[in-house]
């Protein structure tokens, strides 16, 4: 009888125990969907098995732009699923934000492995515009000793063409700044706006609509549009994004700062304070918009 209830519990547990694991890291991504950051953290932690818990762990410390965790992580996705286009993108991308924290000799060492992971990624999924958008700007920053070249850059642009107008226009944009070509940066980026406002579904990244609200900001475009595009950065923020919403906060307030609208530029920069510590550039702008 003994013997029987062993095997019971043994065959019930192995059947429980991967149903328990995808009922937790469920309760993992309600944190981070409610971005709720430690909590989601603490569930995966318990989980390190796990791909999924391990590729949000990655993710995380990617937000909290913790490099090396993020690329531990990502490593162990890599080496379970080598041929992963999502895997390959996030571990050369973790890579590539420390190479720009790092000294050019440790950059320049770590040049080779980011270069070899984003071209897997991009040569494992025709379709990630992403990793070409990664790799545009990549190219575009190398000195051509080293690797860097415009053509590739521009090959890439091609083929965003068909996959997502706006990373397109976007990248183009790009490749105009780095060249210091601010009209040609210009008509890239109002194409870009004239794309994600005529078809909203190309723009498929919430950092997409930071992009676009920067950009125009930035190059005094289409100002209604831009505070548009950066309070829905805002309201849909997650782990997923690079920028704090406090720099949505600063740009619409620049914006409405230029409309000489002192109440509502005043109230974004409040929020721009808030939201993030040591902020100069904001604390320089609310000195401009109290002397209106």
């Amino acid at each position: 009888m003994t013997n029987k209830f062993l095997i019971f519990s043994i065959i019930l547990y192995s059947i429980l125990t991967p149903v328990l694991a995808q009922s937790s890291i469920e309760t993992g991504e309600k944190y981070l969907n409610e971005n709720q950051i430690k909590q989601a953290k603490k569930v995966f932690k318990e989980h390190k098995e796990n791909l999924k818990a391990i590729e949000y762990l990655g993710d995380i410390a990617s937000f909290e732009k913790k490099w090396d965790e993020a690329i531990d992580y990502y490593e162990k996705l890599v080496e379970n699923q080598p041929n992963s286009s999502a895997y390959n993108f996030k571990l050369g991308g973790a890579m590539g934000m420390k190479a720009m924290e790092a000294s050019k000799f440790k950059a320049a060492l770590m040049l080779g492995d980011i270069k070899t992971y984003l071209n897997k990624a991009a040569d494992l999924d025709e379709n990630h515009a992403e990793v070409r958008r990664a790799l545009v700007e990549l190219y575009m920053q190398l000195p051509t000793i080293i690797g860097g070249s415009k053509e590739l850059a521009q090959q890439y642009v091609k083929e965003l063409q068909s996959i997502n107008k706006v990373d397109a226009y976007l990248a183009q944009a790009y490749i105009h700044k780095i060249e210091e070509d601010r009209e040609a940066m210009k008509i890239a980026v109002n194409k870009a706006l004239e794309a994600a406002n005529k078809d909203k579904s190309l723009v498929a990244r919430n950092y997409l609509n930071y992009e676009l609200g920067e950009r125009a900001a930035l190059l005094n475009l289409k100002p209604e549009m831009a505070v548009d595009f950066l309070e829905k950065y805002i309201k849909n923020y997650n782990y997923k994004d690079l920028k704090s919403p406090a720099w949505a906060h600063f740009h619409i307030a620049k914006i409405q700062a230029s409309k000489n609208n002192q109440d509502q530029a005043l109230t974004h920069i409040n929020k721009a304070l808030a939201s993030k510590f040591n902020f100069p550039e904001a604390e320089k702008l609310k000195q401009q918009i109290l002397e209106m």
